[in-house]
């Protein structure tokens, strides 16, 4: 059997490929990403510099920026690498040298500065190829993992908690320090304290840099096999410690008066003191921030005990998550036209509850896509709410939604209500009418005592101290969730939900897979509502690229733009 021939990684190409024969010699997704950014109308392409070197093709970095984001490299290092690697990307720059990470960093910034308008653009184009169908939209949420973790997070009460027993270990502190500094006696301890900060946040900076510098000569000796230790070098490295520690002592002040034995255990006490005190403000700046953001929300009302607040990313929230439990998470929610997957709004909070989310996540669709009045529009059991359906409701949209159903045979949902004899009759056929309303006439509270008291049941309907079961109805909430229970029971309601789950959900599961999306990058809902919002804009300009792959008219019109296209025979 003959051999092969053997790799000859360093022979030369006579007549080396052009990358046009490659790239325009038919439908290519770096074509339509130039194309792309060519019909985006962003203020930042206007942008004029007058000093420096030649700037580089705004258009042309985008087009090279949403090339490497369709293929999941959202960081500006793997999209500098993606570029080099890429023959796409070097047709795009035609000639351009490859960004550095600051220059993609920068027009990340800058798209992400007019995010809302590329959007509203993509969504434009998306509708010109006929993708949205805006007839039925389905809203769905997802929680995606914060940039955090769960174990750097405290509850309101256990921070107060910490508060004190580190205040308590600050008093122990100088309580010692001052053992140590007898000589400073006439001071006061205020004075003692202002100078003892002062002293042991340079403590505590410099022994940092002292130990950072150990940790990688360490390293050096540990995993570079050429690093060869000498008597002479260990010398050295001894005296430039020794020098940096006397470095620090030279520039505390509270070591002008203490006797030379007590140098070492002075610093020791500093830096303690720097340590806690460190952990305390930053732990009075949280309770702060908390305390700050529940008076905006609620106002006067009590803070709860097991409010949280993370020190990582303060804005994110402790959610359970369907496949890993609890986590700190920003919620996300999207509007999906049933047509073709297409995203026409997009919002971000960090609430763990569904139902807040549809309010403004309509808004923010009605501000990308336009207005929804008539539009037939599902979501799941999450999402039911009156205050939902009364929103959709004034502004003229179909809303359907799946409701849910408690498990007890004897729960609210389980006594139906007579509107004409403003009555309720309960599982056993009993008639429970009004007893006592509320001041406003807005709750209506119904029961029968006779019924309850002879009722078998009795045990398994109420838990009532009197035995009466009675039944609380707010008289235009309830009517609301009557209607939207009869609307998702109908005939069309139980259609339009049938595909709840085979049109919203493929979309996460795209941004997941394709994108990589399992955590948030970014730090602080604004930035986090931007990232998410990324995200679904490159689901959307998807959806266009298979039409350019799928439709000769589109590639047409995408070469034509481009230029250069020759027709394969």
């Amino acid at each position: 059997m003959p051999s092969r021939t053997p790799a000859q990684r360093n022979q030369l190409i006579v007549f080396p490929e052009l990358l046009a024969e490659r790239i325009e010699t038919g439908p290519h997704a770096a074509r339509f990403f130039l194309y792309l950014a060519k019909m985006l109308d962003l203020s930042f392409y206007r942008r004029l510099v007058v000093l420096g070197s030649p700037r580089y093709n705004r258009p042309t970095l985008v087009a090279v920026v949403f090339y490497a984001m369709h293929k999941g490299y959202f960081e500006p290092q793997n999209i500098v690498q993606f570029t080099k690697d890429s023959i796409g990307a070097q047709w795009i720059l035609n000639g351009m040298s490859i960004p550095s990470y600051k220059t993609v960093e920068r027009i990340i910034n800058d798209i992400l500065g007019e995010l809302d308008s590329v959007f509203t653009q993509i969504l434009a184009l998306c509708d010109e190829v006929d993708l949205i169908g805006g007839e039925i939209g389905y809203i769905d949420g997802v929680k995606v993992q914060a940039n955090a973790s769960k174990h750097k997070a405290m509850s309101y009460e256990y921070l107060g908690k910490k508060i004190e027993r580190g205040t308590e270990d600050l008093k122990t502190l100088f309580g010692v320090l001052r053992g140590i500094v007898d000589s400073l006696e006439d001071i006061t301890e205020e004075e003692l304290h202002d100078i003892a900060f002062e002293d042991a946040a340079k403590v505590h900076k410099g022994l940092r840099k002292i130990h950072q510098k150990a940790l990688d000569t360490r390293q050096d000796k540990i995993f570079n096999r050429d690093y060869e230790e000498t008597e002479g070098q260990m010398q050295t490295e001894k005296a430039e410690e020794e020098r940096a520690v006397e470095e620090i002592k030279s520039e505390l002040h509270i070591l002008e008066n203490i006797d030379l034995e007590k140098h070492c255990d002075a610093i020791e006490m500093l830096n303690n003191i720097a340590f806690v005190h460190k952990r305390v403000s930053r732990m009075e700046e949280a309770k702060a921030e908390l305390e700050d953001r529940w008076k905006k929300e609620n106002g006067n009302k009590k803070i709860p005990d097991k409010k949280q607040i993370n020190f990582t990313d303060s804005d994110s929230c402790i959610m359970q998550t369907k496949h890993h439990g609890v986590q700190q998470c920003y919620n996300n929610f999207a509007v999906v036209d049933n047509k073709a997957n297409i995203i026409l709004g997009c919002y971000t909070n960090n609430n763990p509850v569904d139902q807040l989310g549809l309010i403004p996540c309509v808004k923010r669709t009605e501000q990308t896509y336009g207005s929804m009045k008539g539009m037939k529009f599902a979501g799941d059991a999450g999402f039911f709410c009156a205050s939902n359906i009364s929103y959709c409701k004034g502004k003229e949209i179909d809303f359907y939604a799946s409701y849910p159903e408690a498990k007890s045979s004897y729960a609210k949902d389980k006594f139906k209500y007579n509107e004409s004899s403003d009555t309720y009759i309960c599982p056993r056929g009993n008639v429970l009418s009004v007893t006592k309303e509320s001041r406003d006439e807005k709750t209506h509270i119904y029961s029968n005592k006779e019924a309850c008291s002879l009722c078998e049941n009795l045990n398994d309907c109420t838990k009532a101290k009197d035995g009466i079961r009675k039944i609380s109805r707010d008289m235009e909430d309830d009517k609301l969730r009557e209607e939207g229970r009869e609307k998702a029971n109908s005939a069309e309601g139980r259609e339009i939900l049938r595909l709840r789950k085979s049109v919203p959900e493929p979309v996460w599961g795209n941004i997941k897979t394709q994108d990589g999306f399992i955590q948030m990058h970014y730090r602080g809902i604004d930035k986090a509502g931007l990232e998410f919002e990324l995200h679904c804009i490159m689901q959307n300009i998807r959806k266009l690229l298979k039409v350019y792959f799928k439709s000769k008219s589109y590639q047409d019109i995408v070469h034509k733009k481009t230029g250069g296209y020759c027709k394969v025979a």
